[in-house]
């Protein structure tokens, strides 16, 4: 992640921050307590997905994770994150991994243009027996030229440690999935 980026994503959360004290000030200013203590939980659940996200290992998943809720705001496109399992333990290194997903996010999200009515972006981290599996999951109306030439850059780069990504369409959806094996352990 470059300084300009890391600077963008501080004043977005700053931002982000400011705005919901002025909105809890705003509920206890016109007494309504319940509406504030509901706002703040959903502030609190916010933060608290913001602290799950720059905890993951390696740090280079992480940062393309913050760079891609960056960028899904600015579109307007809501990210739904699993995590039920650790970019850490796949065999790829941080920076080749964080290379690839930072290069499949901007090409999905560049593809949500305003006519796109699904603004969801699916990212779940999961590991099985063996092997570490990231999947993104985008409605097939937000799919974009250049995505599948994006993919196969991003195969290549992963198939130098042993894994695959791929590309499917349904009739709904578009899904890129990364497969890796996991770092043997022992």
């Amino acid at each position: 992640m470059d300084t300009d980026m890391f600077l963008e994503i501080l004043r977005v959360q700053r931002h982000d921050f400011i705005n919901h004290i002025q909105v809890i000030s705003g509920f206890i200013q016109l007494n309504k307590i319940e509406q504030a203590k509901k706002y703040i939980n959903e502030a609190v659940m916010q933060i608290n997905r913001f602290g799950e996200i720059i905890n993951l290992k390696p740090p280079e998943v992480a940062a393309a994770l913050l760079e891609a809720r960056n960028q899904a705001a600015k579109y307007g496109v809501e990210i739904d994150l699993r995590i039920e399992g650790s970019p850490e333990s796949c065999l790829a290194p941080g920076k080749d991994l964080g290379s690839g997903l930072r290069e499949i996010f901007s090409k999905a999200l560049s593809g949500f243009l305003p006519e796109v009515e699904n603004r969801n972006l699916k990212v779940s981290f999961m590991e099985e027996p063996g092997k570490f599996i990231c999947r993104l999951g985008f409605s097939i109306s937000a799919f974009r030229e250049g995505l599948n030439e994006s993919v196969e850059a991003v195969n290549r780069s992963m198939s130098a440690w042993g894994g695959n990504v791929v590309l499917t369409e349904t009739e709904n959806l578009c899904e890129v999935s990364f497969c890796l094996p996991k770092k043997e352990t022992g």
